[in-house]
């Protein structure tokens, strides 16, 4: 089911999670990767632009969570993967904002964590290093060019996911995990 949908506007995700819910019924598993990057100092971002990627990295989670967090807990089981980013936990230049938004989903995760710890929910970060996306094309072609052999790709990417959220054994409520090639 294909659903158009701002994940930074709330009256949009609620809409989103009442299909969703009509249609399947539940929302076991929730995946939060929505991202934008402005590749600049931060004395040259603008508000409009910390405030886009804000909505879009940090606010849209904790929305789409919100969202779906009551029908888990009257569930009492789900599955929540905040993609964050290898800048979630290592500063870089230029990347400040981004690097902040990243942070902050970490943080979000491991404060969600142990708020649904008795809930029968897992909330886990994936922390991916640099991942063949037109994002990452958009931040530098010539770089991109030369090293899209040695980035993740989107699949390896989503296959960490899935395995995150099957494997409860080896990951637990509230890991961050990092993956690189």
């Amino acid at each position: 089911m294909a659903i158009k949908c701002d994940v930074g506007v709330s009256s949009q995700v609620d809409s989103l999670i009442n299909s969703t819910l009509e249609k399947f019924g539940s929302v076991d598993i929730l995946v939060n990767n929505a991202g934008v990057v402005f590749v600049k100092k931060l004395m040259h971002t603008s508000e409009e632009e910390w405030d886009q990627t804000i909505s879009s990295n940090l606010k849209s989670a904790f929305l789409c969570t919100k969202a779906v967090l009551p029908h888990m807990l009257s569930n009492r089981s789900g599955a929540i993967i905040n993609v964050s980013s290898g800048a979630g936990k290592v500063g870089f230049e230029n990347l400040s904002v981004y690097c902040a938004s990243k942070f902050g989903m970490v943080g979000l995760t491991a404060s969600l964590a142990d708020e649904v710890a008795n809930e029968k929910i897992r909330v886990m970060a994936i922390c991916p290093g640099e991942v063949a996306t037109t994002m990452q094309q958009g931040l530098d072609s010539r770089y991109y060019l030369l090293n899209k052999n040695k980035m993740l790709s989107p699949q390896e990417a989503a296959e960490k996911i899935v395995e995150m959220i099957l494997d409860d054994k080896n990951y637990q409520n509230g890991d961050s995990v990092d993956i690189n090639k």
